[in-house]
């Protein structure tokens, strides 16, 4: 009872303990196909017995927006006609460039979240664009008219060069990577603690605040390294790829005392089997008191019918003694 009586608080402070939040330190990137995957514990580093959860970030590959027509490349456009093309969320605070092929003639859409103009934008192109510099929101539509009487426009994104050849090669503008939205509906983890084998399948929840992560929430009740497995579907093509925890991927769980000052508390797993022992050890004593329980028990039946027995037979002796008598 004694040991029952100190484990039973020791318990209580280790579970009152509560997770803080910890910037994560380092996932593992890497490229599947056309998938960029970004893998990890949510908070790195992660301790064992804090609230965590299996990260997965998915987005596809990034443009980069200064290469010339890596957006949009309208084609020819005769006077009177017009070409359109819609600035997405993947553009937000971007500044994107334009020119036309013939003329070199060039201008800026910047795509901003408390721009001005939103829905369909008009520009108008006759030797030069009208305006050359506008500002809209993401989702914004951009119409470029061809308003010239006899020329025509090829409008095309990114830088136009003027260099000799009239190579049209990209620079290194920054790449807009796109979020993979709803793959939780057709993603899953299997999580596995490697020393012990244990493994679960956890269904994953989008985080709303990082578009294109994912969520599996769990507690690492263990320390050492974790293989996420995450399986299904990305965008409707199936996807299997398994991820392990190690020096060069992302942090292994390690213990909480590891952090802990001035004093080192006992972690959950090590109360759990300290809690087992005592009640392997009182079950034992129960068995032993049971087992002494059960041989008095016999021994006390045992006597009864042993007196009982010598009672008989005392007493057909006597019978027998006074029937001699009789005889005599």
């Amino acid at each position: 009872m004694f040991r029952l009586r100190l484990l039973i608080p020791l318990l209580a402070i280790a579970i009152a303990i509560v997770a803080q939040p910890i910037v994560a330190s380092a996932h593992e990137d890497r490229e599947v196909g056309q998938i960029e995957i970004e893998v990890g514990f949510f908070n790195e580093p992660a301790f064992e017995a804090q609230p965590n959860g299996a990260f997965v970030k998915i987005t596809k590959p990034g443009i980069d927006i200064l290469d010339h027509g890596a957006l949009f490349s309208s084609g020819t456009v005769e006077p009177g006609g017009s070409f359109m093309y819609e600035f997405g969320d993947e553009l937000a605070d971007l500044e994107i460039q334009f020119h036309d092929h013939l003329t070199g003639e060039s201008g800026t859409v910047s795509v901003l979240h408390d721009a001005a103009d939103t829905g369909t934008v008009m520009v108008e192109f006759d030797k030069t664009f009208s305006p050359s510099e506008l500002s809209v929101q993401p989702g914004s539509t951009v119409m470029f008219m061809n308003a010239s009487s006899d020329t025509i426009m090829t409008v095309v994104s990114g830088a136009h060069d003027e260099g000799e050849g009239h190579s049209h090669e990209g620079g290194a503008g920054h790449a807009a990577s796109e979020p993979v939205l709803g793959a939780s509906a057709t993603l899953q983890v299997e999580v596995t603690h490697v020393a012990t084998g244990e493994q679960r399948v956890m269904d994953l929840r989008p985080l709303v605040e990082d578009p294109g992560a994912y969520l599996a929430d769990f507690v690492p009740t263990a320390p050492g390294a974790y293989t996420f497995r995450y399986f299904g579907e990305i965008d409707g093509a199936p996807f299997d790829e398994s991820f392990t925890s190690g020096p060069n991927t992302f942090d292994e769980v390690i213990p909480s005392r590891s952090v802990q000052f001035p004093i080192e508390l006992r972690e959950t797993r090590e109360l759990q089997s300290a809690l087992e022992g005592v009640q392997a050890d009182l079950a034992s004593a129960g068995q032993q008191a049971d087992d002494a329980d059960a041989a008095a028990s016999t021994a006390l039946i045992i006597g009864i019918i042993g007196l009982v027995v010598g009672l008989v037979g005392s007493g057909v002796g006597a019978f027998g003694l006074i029937a001699v008598r009789r005889k005599a």
